[in-house]
């Protein structure tokens, strides 16, 4: 949170994640509860599309809003396998954040999560995050201390 004239200002985030299973959107509510909690403005479909509503431009906007200070790109497998293939929804989120990363490669405004690893213990990761630095919330051995450098 950021006080500017006295005023608490909370950050805004938006939540880009694959429908996976229901155990890994339950992970993926599961965290954005806690980010709420903690006084984090979270935006996620879940949340805010309903019948009817175009997800396509909800993830658009999400993505290119000023006041959207971070999108958290939660990665498990499924998420990389879809990214990497330009499938489903997150097919087009890649679409619309890719050229966003590379255009800037200096860029803080997107962070990959890592919520799943391999057998071997490396983090699953589309081709064009491949390079960026992210934060590791799959161990749960390490999850309180990670979760406080995001």
């Amino acid at each position: 949170m950021e006080n500017i004239d006295n005023k608490i200002i909370s950050p805004e985030i938006f939540i880009s994640y694959s429908w996976t299973n229901d155990s890994h959107i339950d992970w993926v509510m599961d965290l954005a509860n806690r980010l709420t909690s903690d006084g984090v403005e979270v935006h996620i479909d879940k949340w805010e599309l309903s019948e009817g509503q175009d997800k396509d431009e909800f993830m658009e906007k999400m993505v290119k809003s000023k006041d959207i200070n971070k999108v958290l790109i939660i990665l498990d497998k499924n998420y990389a396998e879809k990214a990497d293939n330009r499938k489903g929804g997150v097919g087009t989120e890649t679409q619309i954040i890719s050229p966003e990363i590379y255009e800037d490669v200096s860029q803080k405004k997107f962070v990959p999560i890592i919520a799943e690893c391999d057998d071997k213990g490396k983090p699953y990761s589309p081709t064009y995050l491949k390079n960026r630095i992210y934060i590791d919330l799959s161990n749960h051995e390490h999850f309180e201390k990670n979760y406080e450098k995001l």
